[in-house]
C-alpha cells in the first residue's frame, strides 16, 4: 500500500512538471516574437546608415473599389507606380555630420532627390520629363523661373543647394527642437502600440511577424501623440471613439534585423475587398555625400521666400 501511494505520488509530481512545462513553453513560445521584434527595432535604432521604401502592392482596382466615387483609376496607378525612399547616415560621434536623402520615383520617372548634408540642402529632380508627364510645355516651365536665366540649371536636372538655416528663417519651419521632440513621441507611440498588441509567428514563414493592435488603442495613442507634440490639436480629434476592430500589422524579420513591415489600407474601409499594402522596404543604407558642382540657389531674390526678386528660383555663382 505504501509503494502504491509512493509510486501515486511520483505520478502526480510528473503529471504536475508535465503541465507546468508545457504551460512555461507556451508563455515563452508567445513571449519570443515580441522579444525578437525588440531586438530587431533596437537594431535599427542603433545602426549608423539605414534606408526605407515606401510604397504601395497590391491589386490597385481593389483600392478604386473601396474608393468608390472619389477614386480616379489613372491617378491611383501613378501613386502604384511611384515610390519614396527614405535614408540616414549618423556618420560620426555626435549629430554634426549626419545627413539624410530623400529620393522619389514618380510614376515611373526616377531622379527626384533631396540631400541634407553639412547643414545645406542639394535637390536635384528630372524637371522637363515630369512636366512633359502631367502635361506642362517648356512655357509653363520657364514661368516658374519669372524668366531668370539662372533657374535653367534645376530646370536641366542638375543638383543646386541652399543653406538649411535660410529655408528655415524665411520659410518659418520648424524648429530643430520641435522635429526631435515629434520624432522622439512619434518612437514612443510605435513603442507604446507593439508593447499592447499580440504578435504571432507565421506558421507557413518563420520570417513572418503577425502584430494585432485595435483601433482604440490607435485611437488613444494618435491622441496622446498630438496632444505631447502640439496641445491644440488634441482638441480636434473626435469625441466620440471609432468602433473597435482589429488592426493588423505585418512585419517580416531575417537574420535578427526587420527587412519589411505592411499595413492592408483597406481593412479600414468598411466592406473592402481584397488586399492594398503600404509597405516599407529596410535596406542597409549607404554613405550620403553632397553632390559635386552643385549650385547655390539665392533666396534673397525669391519673393516666395521673403525676396525682393523675380518669381522663381535664382542660382548664384
Amino acid at each position: 500500500m505504501r509503494a502504491q501511494r509512493h509510486l501515486a505520488g511520483v505520478l502526480a509530481g510528473v503529471t504536475t512538471l508535465t503541465v507546468l512545462g508545457g504551460c512555461a513553453a507556451q508563455q515563452i513560445q508567445a513571449l519570443e516574437p515580441k522579444l525578437e521584434l525588440r531586438d530587431a527595432a533596437q537594431q535599427l535604432a542603433d545602426a549608423q546608415q539605414a534606408g526605407f521604401v515606401l510604397k504601395l502592392t497590391g491589386n490597385p482596382d481593389d483600392l478604386v473599389a473601396a474608393a468608390g466615387q472619389d477614386a480616379d483609376a489613372a491617378t491611383v496607378a501613378q501613386v502604384f507606380n511611384s515610390s519614396l525612399t527614405m535614408s540616414y547616415d549618423k556618420g560620426g560621434a555626435g549629430e554634426a555630420d549626419d545627413a539624410s536623402s530623400l529620393a522619389a520615383t514618380v510614376d515611373g520617372v526616377t531622379g527626384t532627390e533631396i540631400r541634407f548634408v553639412g547643414g545645406l540642402l542639394y535637390v536635384k529632380a528630372p524637371v522637363k520629363e515630369l512636366a512633359a508627364k502631367f502635361g506642362a510645355t517648356p512655357a509653363d516651365i520657364r514661368k516658374l523661373s519669372g524668366g531668370a536665366s539662372e533657374f535653367d540649371a534645376l530646370i536641366a536636372g542638375q543638383w543646386v543647394s541652399l543653406d538649411t538655416k535660410e529655408l528655415t528663417a524665411r520659410a518659418g519651419a520648424t524648429p530643430d527642437a520641435e522635429q526631435q521632440k515629434a520624432a522622439q513621441e512619434l518612437t514612443t507611440s510605435a513603442t507604446n502600440l507593439l508593447e499592447g498588441a499580440d504578435v504571432v509567428r507565421d506558421s507557413a514563414d518563420d520570417q513572418h511577424l503577425i502584430v494585432t493592435s485595435s483601433t482604440a488603442k490607435a485611437y488613444a495613442e494618435a491622441k496622446r501623440f498630438a496632444t505631447a507634440v502640439s496641445p491644440e490639436l488634441a482638441g480636434k480629434f473626435p469625441a466620440e471613439r471609432p468602433a473597435d476592430k482589429p488592426i493588423v500589422l505585418d512585419l517580416w524579420i531575417d537574420g535578427g534585423k526587420l527587412t519589411a513591415a505592411e499595413i492592408n489600407v483597406l481593412q479600414f474601409v468598411d466592406g473592402a475587398t481584397g488586399r492594398v499594402a503600404a509597405r516599407l522596404e529596410v535596406t542597409g543604407g549607404a554613405p550620403i555625400a553632397a553632390p559635386e558642382g552643385a549650385q547655390k540657389l539665392d533666396l534673397s531674390n525669391q519673393p516666395y521666400f521673403g525676396g525682393k526678386g523675380l518669381p522663381g528660383l535664382t542660382v548664384g555663382a
